[in-house]
């Protein structure tokens, strides 16, 4: 993963079977009937059809979707990483709304594989200009997708297509129609883990650095004792399947220094979530009656003796470990 904005939808050429999982764990999680702990994206079947399913097929998610869902949510692995993306959906959902409401006038998705938001929120985006940026091969599947399901391309929306051997994102983003001076909302989800920390330095300064002030970015990342953690045990039925793609975790901001790190890239950070806290279940995973809908871990490690060495990292290491947070332009 060449580039500071590199999708972990699909790659040139060949889609990555991460976006493709990551795009069926969200389907998955938007059949749940409660709607207090229903995924918003329900979009995200539409998109992911046979053929990609087909690519996943050695993860449980692909059976799970043609399972009954309630029999299929008894497999911890699939329940407990559709959780995990309910939380990540949600939060940047909900900020989206938020910054529509405070008056942005654009959208910036980079990297922006199979997101659904310029679909979703079509009505309430219709007067914003909208920016998907990813590869050309990304994007020529995604339409076909978009195609094979009926949904209509929004006339504000705007696919720019980059090169990350010949071209810079700001001259892409202008070339697409972004306006620099004016508030803009940017979404950088499921990427910063697969890339190396220069890319990702980059890709803020960036934003922070072309962006008019009081502009935002939502984001989700790892630290360095998710990757070390990742690294002791590879096993884990969250990590396994993509390091076996060839798609592993690569890069983790300083445990506990992520307002440092951001600052140091011009940015502020206003909110942060860890995935993995009481916070994140308390506002996502609580259904209607008030009780929990499950925990986000995928799986159980294969041994009581990982088990206990995976607890006594977790609770030994003062960390974010995985999480999402919301950044502003000052």
């Amino acid at each position: 993963m060449a580039s500071s904005v590199h999708s972990t939808g699909f790659g040139p050429g060949q889609p990555s079977r991460t976006s493709i999982t990551v795009a069926a764990l969200r389907a998955f999680g938007a059949r749940e009937p409660d709607l207090a702990v229903r995924n918003p994206d329900w979009l995200a079947e539409r998109l992911v059809g046979p053929a990609q399913l087909a690519l996943i097929e050695d993860h449980p998610i692909a059976a799970a979707l043609r399972q009954d869902y309630r029999e299929a949510r008894r497999n911890r692995e699939v329940s407990g990483m559709a959780n995990l993306l309910l939380i990540r959906t949600r939060f940047i959902d909900d900020h989206l709304k938020r910054a529509i409401e405070n008056g942005i006038s654009q959208v910036v998705i980079l990297g922006a594989g199979f997101d659904t938001r310029a679909y979703r929120f079509a009505d309430e985006l219709k007067d914003k200009v909208v920016i998907e940026v990813d590869y050309e091969s990304t994007q020529a599947i995604k339409k076909q997708r978009l195609k094979d399901a009926s949904i209509s391309i929004p006339p504000n929306l705007r696919f720019a297509q980059i090169d990350f051997q010949r071209e810079k994102l700001p001259d892409v983003l202008r070339a697409a129609g972004y306006r620099p001076g004016e508030r803009t909302f940017f979404i950088w989800e499921g990427v910063s883990m697969y890339l190396s920390e220069s890319p990702v330095r980059e890709t803020l300064r960036t934003i922070a650095g072309t962006s008019a002030p009081g502009s935002s970015l939502v984001m989700d990342f790892g630290e360095t004792s998710m990757l070390d953690l990742l690294a002791k045990f590879p096993k884990l039925p969250q990590h396994k399947y993509t390091t076996a793609w060839g798609e592993p975790w690569t890069f983790g901001i300083p445990d506990m220094r992520e307002a440092e790190f951001f600052r140091e890239c011009g940015l502020e950070l206003r909110e942060v979530l860890s995935f993995f806290r009481r916070q994140a279940a308390k506002r996502y995973l609580t259904r209607a009656d008030g009780t929990n809908l499950g925990p986000v871990r995928g799986g159980s490690p294969q041994s009581v003796w990982m088990l206990a060495r995976l607890l006594w990292m977790f609770f030994t290491r003062r960390s974010m470990w995985y999480a999402i947070g919301e950044l502003t332009v000052p």
